[in-house]
């Protein structure tokens, strides 16, 4: 009997040592931010996990939960809550025993805002910078008094004279008296900002280039009015340029007699040399390899060469570019240049060379490309070859819309190229040719945009013939009409073979979804051709692809019809690259 009672005995207690308490908090009446306030507060909340924990001491901390809650609405702006709660022991097992807390709370009336009397120093009143802070503060008589508005809009406050200069602000009062008898708040609020401090000399310890030519990258001259935003802008600006591995861009120490702040700059340089190899594969080029050799820095007056070789299952490139920065170092270059590049598609071959200079500049928010390249070509075309000695002047115009250029939400970009010949200086015949192209990206919402493009082309000549494989237009290919091969459409000869139109014309529209942030799906349409009269058949192509927001950018992989083709065959296109 002894013993039986014994091992009851060591039951009960081997239960009672190793069951786990599970604790569950349920607030009600409130909304999600004063909640969460709550649960921060609350320390059964907070300790409902332990591992220690057990029935008294879970009581001993819901009998603190009335003064904690209480505390926890007062940031809000509530001072006399009514809170219902009730701790039950509910259905376990034996080895968890379920509790519920519940509170049901009801913040009760809240403290309203009677006085705002809010002081700002005239310089500060004045500048432009806080007039949003001025015009619509976010505490206003009548309105419920939060600490955390309270708290926040003092941060705003001293955020804004910082970024904009005034480092001698200063809180001369700020004092809040709360009525709670009669729910009122009185606010009173004195900041005053001092002189606001100017930008002094820019120091930038470096020999790696000409002081004059750095200067053109300072967005700012001595003496302005001191701006975050600008200093931000200096260091992103020695971040785009090719000639710094890191760059540091910090304010001084304030010069208080002159109210000056002089700017740092400690600057890294890049290698004198940098490689770069690759490997991949393309529906239009097939497998390619990639070499490139990049100088970012031959001289102290910022010259830098680049080259690249590209080799493809249709052919190779050999590209030299050598650049010189003008006027606005950021934006404006003066490129000289020369490549041989040679293709080979089906019927067609061709081997380019070309010897050049473009010059690249900014006019507001549209980016130009003025350029003059000398080019001899040798090509087949179906039965036909020949030998094209072309001087080509050019010009570019761009402009592009949106935030984000990699992962576009809503964005437009509009390219328009013109460039020709003439006999009368160098070229072996005469044309002209113009060529437009934009794409444009709506979102839907969130996870739903539509993408679509379209491209327009022509030439003018008398001599069509005579025109070498560079300058006819081709359609087809992953950044053309997908569905068919890369540049397989356009006019035929008598023996079928493709031989290039003189206008160009191809337009596409997608629907692209996201299921995650990195993964999506596409369903889409393209139409186009290379033509020669304007009522010439357009090619039509339909499919679906899958998208995948990589590190390196957006990769798509398409799966397209041909259906202007017998049987509607079906292409993979793979392409790399930004949005926009």
């Amino acid at each position: 009997m002894q013993r039986a009672l014994l091992s009851l005995l060591l039951v009960l207690f081997s239960t009672a040592l190793f069951a786990r308490i599970n604790v569950t908090v349920d607030i009600t009446g409130v909304d999600k931010a004063m909640e969460n306030n709550v649960r921060l507060y609350l320390s059964v909340e907070q300790q409902k996990n332990h591992a220690a924990m057990t029935e008294g001491r879970l009581r001993r901390l819901y009998k603190k939960s009335t003064q904690e809650i209480s505390k926890a609405l007062q940031p809000f702006g509530y001072y006399h809550p009514k809170i219902e709660s009730k701790i039950s022991h509910i259905q376990g097992d034996d080895t968890i025993i379920r509790w519920l807390v519940s509170y049901n709370i009801d913040p009760g009336p809240p403290v309203l805002i009677d006085q705002f009397n809010f002081t700002l120093s005239d310089e500060m009143r004045n500048d432009k910078n806080f007039q949003s802070l001025i015009k619509d503060p976010p505490l206003k008589i009548g309105g419920i008094f939060s600490h955390i508005v309270y708290e926040n809009f003092k941060t705003s406050l001293a955020k804004t004279a910082s970024e904009w200069g005034y480092f001698n602000a200063r809180f001369v009062e700020h004092r809040v008296e709360i009525d709670l008898e009669a729910n009122k708040a009185r606010i009173n609020l004195n900041y005053q900002g001092g002189t606001r401090y100017v930008f002094g000399d820019v120091q930038m310890d470096q020999d790696i280039l000409l002081p004059e030519l750095l200067q053109r990258y300072i967005p700012f001259k001595k003496g302005a009015p001191y701006s975050l935003s600008q200093v931000i802008d200096l260091q992103q600006a020695l971040n785009d340029s090719y000639y710094f591995q890191t760059v540091e861009v910090a304010p001084g120490e304030l010069l208080h007699d002159s109210h000056e702040i002089p700017i740092i700059v400690n600057l890294t340089p890049r290698k004198r040399h940098r490689f770069s190899f690759g490997l991949g594969y393309g529906t239009d080029t097939g497998a390619r390899a990639k070499f490139g050799w990049e100088m970012p820095r031959i001289n102290k007056s910022g010259h830098h060469l680049d080259t690249e070789i590209n080799v493809s299952q249709i052919g190779y490139s050999i590209i030299a570019n050598y650049h010189v920065p003008i006027f606005n170092p950021r934006t404006d270059q003066l490129i000289y240049s020369a490549g041989i590049v040679n293709e080979t598609i089906e019927s067609r071959e061709s081997m380019l060379r070309t010897i050049g200079v473009t010059l690249k500049q900014t006019r507001g928010e549209w980016r130009e490309s003025i350029s003059l390249n000398y080019q001899q070509e040798e090509y087949v075309i179906a039965d036909e070859s020949g030998d094209s000695t072309l001087l080509i002047p050019g010009i570019n115009w761009s402009r592009t819309w949106g935030d984000d250029f990699i992962y576009a939400v809503d964005g437009l970009r509009f390219d328009l190229d013109l460039r020709g010949a003439s006999k009368e200086i160098i070229s072996d015949t005469d044309f002209a040719q113009l060529q437009g192209t934009i794409k444009f990206i709506s979102s839907l919402n969130k996870n739903n945009r539509f993408i679509t493009r379209g491209t327009l082309g022509s030439t003018w000549t008398d001599a069509f013939n005579e025109l070498p494989t560079s300058v006819r237009f081709f359609a087809g290919g992953a950044q053309s009409v997908r569905g068919y091969r890369y540049r397989s459409l356009g006019p035929v000869d008598a023996r079928g073979e493709v031989v290039g139109g003189k206008y160009l014309l191809s337009g596409s529209i997608e629907f692209e979804h996201s299921f995650t942030n990195v993964w999506g799906m596409a369903i889409f349409a393209d139409a186009g051709n290379a033509i020669d009269h304007i009522n010439d058949d357009l090619a039509k192509g339909a499919g679906f692809g899958f998208r995948w927001k990589s590190p390196v950018g957006p990769i798509r992989l398409d799966f397209a019809s041909a259906l202007s083709i017998d049987g509607e065959p079906w292409r993979i296109h793979i392409t790399i690259g930004p949005d926009l």
